[in-house]
């Protein structure tokens, strides 16, 4: 089957144009100002953006539902949560928990995948369980583990499910877990640590790559005694050798620091994250309470999770969308804003060859939406997707 998108503003790497686009059988066959196929399904954009699909790897619910739930229809009404938002590429994130409960999620991530193939749903992201208690933010201390190589190699066994794993480096034998996962093709973020600069330095030859929400739940710039020292942020933002997760809700960072990484890392060392948490994706008034799937009570205040007491911040109820909107509110061009959105994680996580751009031979992971970056019509591969 062959389609034609015309009367777009067509999203690129390096700029938005007016451009024709072509698909084939689900994938991308050419891009340009004149396009010849008459035996072609025309879809008239009517002067929308022609976006590639938003992918959101880092994501622990939406529409209600939870990444940790043991029923696969649930991962199933997650993803299409965020499908509406145009996320066409998702990756459900545990919870740090026991290890036979993430087991149990990893398999019900895996089952959902099966069910659903359209949702693009691309496997796992472990945040945790093996993090510092020092920054456990709105992680559950309790499920807070130690890891050796039993544990860690048990967790990360499902390399076909498994994409990305969170650990804190400084903690004893935290450096094993860039090892093995590294190994089997997983990506080691470093995540909840409050490892001096030093040790996340010394992480990037332990298989790390990547630093989970910068500036949130991770060593920064502080002063002891009369000396100041810096930690896991300014590594991310100083070393070329990583990537960076941030949440563009402008709650968890202010204006100046979404500046700040951008100009740092710039949109293919940076890419956003919603931390959605099972609210995420739908509408929640001020004041409401909930409780997450780790069991943490939290309540939605002025655009943003909370815990229960007001402790720190939980997680975002922001999708990506809102966030790619958030970034040009801050300066940023919207192309880099949805390369920060789309091609970036996709990359971090071994799909950025065949997704998240719009370039021959990608797949046709396809979004229109407006100036208000409202998402219109949303295409998987090919095949339109619906509310």
């Amino acid at each position: 089957m062959k389609r034609i998108y015309y009367n777009a503003k067509t999203v690129l790497k390096d700029g938005i144009r007016d451009l024709a686009v072509l698909t084939e059988n689900g994938r991308i066959a050419a891009v340009g100002a004149r396009i010849d196929a008459p035996d072609a399904e025309r879809i008239d954009c009517e002067g929308l953006f022609l976006s590639p699909g938003f992918a959101d790897i880092h994501v622990h619910g939406g529409g209600g539902y939870s990444a940790m739930s043991e029923d696969p229809d649930d991962v199933i009404a997650m993803a299409k949560a965020h499908l509406r938002m145009g996320v066409t590429s998702i990756v459900p994130t545990t919870l740090a928990s026991p290890i036979e409960t993430l087991l149990r999620a990893i398999g019900t991530v895996g089952k959902a995948m099966a069910k659903a193939p359209e949702l693009g749903i691309l496997g796992v992201h472990l945040e945790g369980p093996f993090l510092s208690p020092k920054k456990a933010g709105a992680q559950s201390p309790d499920c807070i583990l130690t890891p050796d190589r039993e544990n860690v190699e048990r967790l990360l066994e499902r390399k076909d499910l498994v994409r990305m794993i969170g650990a804190a480096p400084e903690i004893e034998n935290g450096m094993l877990v860039g090892e093995i996962a590294s190994r089997r093709g997983i990506a080691a973020s470093v995540a909840h640590s409050d490892a001096p600069f030093e040790v996340a330095e010394e992480a990037l030859s332990h298989g790390y790559r990547d630093v989970t929400h910068l500036f949130s739940a991770c060593s920064a710039m502080h002063k002891e005694g009369l000396y100041r020292r810096v930690g896991v942020a300014e590594a991310g933002l100083a070393l070329g050798g990583y990537t960076t997760q941030f949440i563009g809700d402008l709650k968890h960072l202010p204006y100046g620091a979404i500046k700040l990484i951008y100009a740092c890392k710039g949109p293919e060392k940076a890419y956003l994250i919603s931390d959605g948490l099972e609210f995420c994706a739908c509408s929640l008034p001020d004041g409401a309470a909930v409780t997450q799937g780790n069991g943490q009570k939290a309540i939605v205040e002025n655009g943003v999770m909370l815990l229960a007491d007001r402790s720190a911040l939980a997680g975002s109820v922001t999708p990506l969308n809102g966030m790619v909107k958030n970034l040009v509110s801050c300066g940023i061009p919207l192309h880099d804003a949805v390369t920060m959105a789309s091609r970036t994680p996709l990359s971090v996580i071994g799909f950025g060859d065949r997704k998240g751009a719009i370039a021959e031979g990608f797949d046709e992971d396809l979004i229109l939406f407006d100036e208000n970056v409202d998402v219109k019509r949303v295409f998987v591969r090919g095949k339109e997707m619906t509310a």
